[in-house]
């Protein structure tokens, strides 16, 4: 099978070749000398999802002007970025703290700090954003059988939660609850639009992914909060979504096992990464009892536990979710962190380490994961 064909047979629920293995490691860990043989691995049998250019919903879907500077920075040391959207809702300001030498930051400000910016964005008028339907032929054309290709989708409170002080946003869905459904109901609806715009200008039907709900369940928020303000929006997206013949797959880190049933109810057809204990709560047999024939579940491979294991115990651990979850299709396997657990500063040594509990995650994945599964 190809790349593609294996990914979608398993979405299918079907039994492929194999297991397919999603596996990227970081741009920078790619180039360096120890990951040589493991590039050459990742390149034959990785399995991946790969990205299709998707509507442009600008900032909360108003059409924007960005631009970001320098505010101050100490070389060797780090770096503070004021940026800037400029929308016909106004002028919507952040700023960022960025260690030298390290990918991540820190928010000093949000965009969305008062009520007056998630006032603004509610009464803003929205229309439907544009996407480029060539470009996403193209796109698709150039990924072939390579990888199995996926489209981001703008999720208005998976978004809000990320870019609005925390302190703020958690608190107006309680004391704010007018207004934020007013805004919900207007972004939601711009979605659904585009969606709907989207539908006949290709024939094929789009599978979307989105990157919220982990900010949308415990800790953050429970049951009541998600069932006021997403199980009812989402479900409404999903449908439209399903009207084409797509399917919508979730990012979810965290503690996400009692909200699975809820999770295929609204429309979910994929869930990732589907983090263990004691890092969430997720037992993936259990899982896959509960919603494995409704779901496509991938994950349960613990990258950030690498630094420490050895090969052996990464071996076990991959037979071990394999053997739970992948029998009947609608599994593969995914580590916890996207790149697999590098995309942090690590000694030499500790790089070989994970180098080599990566490289075993890869060929158990290939020893264990040929269809029929084997119970041993």
């Amino acid at each position: 099978m190809t790349h593609r064909e294996r990914f979608a047979t398993a979405w299918r629920h079907q039994e492929p070749d194999r297991v397919p293995i999603e596996l990227k490691i970081s741009p920078a860990v790619r180039e360096h000398p120890k990951a040589e043989r493991l590039v050459r691995l990742i390149d034959e049998h990785a399995d991946n999802l790969a990205w299709t250019p998707g509507p442009d919903f600008g900032f909360f879907g108003l059409p924007t002007e960005y631009t970001e500077e320098v505010v101050e920075e100490k070389p060797g040391e780090y770096r503070r970025l004021r940026r800037v959207h400029r929308t016909p809702a106004g002028d919507f300001t952040a700023v960022t703290y960025h260690p030298a030498h390290s990918d991540d930051y820190h928010w000093e400000q949000r965009f969305i700090a008062t009520v007056d910016d998630m006032r603004r964005l509610a009464e803003a008028p929205l229309e439907a954003a544009p996407w480029d339907a060539e470009a996403h032929r193209r796109r698709v054309a150039e990924i072939g059988e390579a990888a199995f290709p996926i489209m981001g989708l703008h999720h208005p409170l998976g978004r809000l939660v990320r870019h609005a002080t925390h302190e703020e946003i958690y608190a107006w869905f309680h004391t704010e609850r007018e207004l934020m459904h007013r805004w919900l109901s207007a972004a939601n609806a711009q979605v659904i639009e585009t969606l709907e715009r989207m539908r006949p200008l290709t024939a094929e039907p789009i599978d979307f992914q989105v990157t919220a709900h982990e900010m949308l369940i415990p800790p953050w928020m429970g049951h009541a909060l998600f069932d006021e303000y997403v199980f009812a929006y989402d479900r409404e997206v999903n449908a439209a979504i399903h009207r084409r013949g797509g399917r919508l797959r979730i990012h979810c880190h965290g503690n996400c096992m009692d909200f699975l049933e809820k999770f295929v109810e609204m429309g979910v057809d994929a869930i990732e990464p589907l983090e263990a204990p004691p890092y969430a709560d997720v037992d993936l047999a259990e899982a896959k009892r509960r919603v494995g024939d409704r779901m496509m579940l991938s994950g349960n491979v613990m990258s950030q536990d690498f630094v420490r294991e050895t090969p052996g115990e990464v071996r076990e651990e991959v037979r071990t979710r394999i053997r739970d979850a992948a029998p009947g299709g609608g599994y593969s396997l995914r580590t916890s962190g996207g790149s697999a657990g590098t995309g942090i500063a690590m000694t030499d040594e500790t790089l070989e380490r994970v180098l080599a509990n990566i490289e075993a995650y890869l060929i158990a994945g290939l020893e264990f994961g040929e269809y029929p599964i084997r119970n041993a």
